[in-house]
């Protein structure tokens, strides 16, 4: 049991990154400890700067025919007020698509594993990972994994890559995965029908966590409730639709809106929702995706960073299988690369979690994008991805901004 990189997880990141070392010519192995479709806990948003990435995957068109729905921009509520803010290319991202999609990650991620499999990636479901094998100079070359029927399998590999998500056991057997004690946040997910679609994602806040969801069919609206591990030891004898009815009195606007509907699908839980890693590039080993490290943001980035981190380890380790010697200088721009592009933005995504913890910041900033449109669409283009945090920085970004604002 023998290939040049094994992949371990087929979310977004795994699937896209075999796809693509695939097209390239190399012996891809990719498994998951689920079985596909599976179902995901997730806020199934694609940001618009996951459009290129689907592009280059050739998968524009199939993600077309699943019917997902266009996102044009998010309603932020919270404090009895509401502002709308719209994804709006501005700065140097001028070509950004000007929306997002809503899609059941059922749908989504099975696309990019049929695609994977299409490609001449071999895909191992129900394989569990125990551990990683290494050689006596501590060099990764390959897992132990357990297959659907209890039986060991011993697979040795040029690479190793964990894309198995935020509580990665690849990145807990490398010793580098590290959570972040101050973030300490779970979110209950569940699908309602007879819910009136609408064109935007939304989000209500409320002290102490917020809803947040999207249409992501004719028939399907995808709510999630996020707070913290506290809340959720504190609820008692309530089962979980009446843990959630019970916070619709900090949420009016989000009560009124399931007014009516009906839930189809059980409520799952993930969490905690936030990691780092001290490292992600390892001698024969590699991390990509969220098992590189997360932090929940407000609309789905995760998707993005899969896509985005996928493309950039494919062509590390694309150098790195064609030329063995260049293997530390490849996968040391792959760092490199996510740092620059993903640090930042996880950062951000802090920051804005931190603020969220003050009530009357969260009312302040409300109470003037409402005024002020351009604010809101700011904020919603930068937590969408189509802003870079660094973008912020530069004058020629605001005279851009302030160009496009109506």
């Amino acid at each position: 049991m023998q290939c040049d990189v094994l992949v371990v997880g087929a979310g977004p990141a795994g699937s896209a990154l075999a796809n693509q070392l695939a097209r390239a010519g190399f012996d891809v192995v990719l498994t998951d400890r689920k079985a596909f479709p599976r179902e995901k806990p997730c806020g199934e948003f694609l940001s618009p700067e996951c459009t290129p990435y689907l592009a280059a995957l050739d998968l524009q068109e199939p993600l077309a025919a699943l019917g997902p729905r266009l996102v044009r921009g998010m309603s932020l509520h919270g404090h009895g007020v509401q502002a709308l803010g719209r994804f709006r290319p501005v700065g140097a991202h001028g070509a950004t698509a000007a929306s997002g999609f809503g899609i059941r990650r059922t749908r989504f991620d099975q696309l990019l594993l049929d695609a994977a499999v299409c490609a001449g990636v071999r895909w191992l479901p129900r394989h569990d990972c125990l551990a990683l094998q290494r050689d006596q100079r501590g060099r990764v070359v390959g897992a132990e994994l357990r297959d659907a029927a209890g039986a060991p399998q011993a697979w040795r590999a040029r690479w190793v890559v964990g894309a198995d998500g935020v509580h990665s056991r690849v990145a807990r057997a490398l010793g580098v995965q590290r959570p972040t004690p101050w973030l300490d946040q779970f979110a209950l997910v569940a699908h309602y029908a007879d819910v009136a679609p609408r064109a935007t994602a939304e989000v209500h806040l409320f002290p102490g966590g917020f809803f947040a969801a999207t249409t992501v069919d004719a028939s399907v609206f995808s709510v999630n409730l996020i707070v913290p591990r506290r809340t959720l030891r504190d609820r008692g004898s309530a089962d979980w639709d009446q843990f959630v009815a019970g916070h619709f009195d900090r949420a009016p606007a989000f009560g009124q809106r399931l007014a009516g509907s009906r839930r189809t699908t059980p409520w799952r839980g993930i969490g905690p929702l936030a990691y780092t890693t001290r490292r992600q590039v390892f001698a024969g080993a590699a991390l990509v995706g969220d098992a590189c490290g997360y932090v929940d943001p407000l609309t789905g980035e995760g998707i993005y960073f899969a896509l985005f981190g996928a493309r950039a380890l494919a062509e590390a380790l694309g150098a790195a299988l064609h030329d063995p010697a260049r293997a530390p200088v490849a996968l040391a721009a792959y760092a490199r690369r996510r740092r620059r592009e993903v640090g930042p933005r996880l950062w951000a995504a802090a920051a804005l979690q931190r603020a969220l913890r003050h009530p009357w910041l969260v009312r302040a900033f409300l109470q003037r994008a409402a005024r002020w449109p351009a604010l809101a669409d700011l904020m919603v283009t930068l937590t969408g991805d189509a802003v870079h945090p660094r973008d912020l920085l530069r004058p020629s970004f605001w005279r851009c901004f302030r160009a496009a604002t109506p």
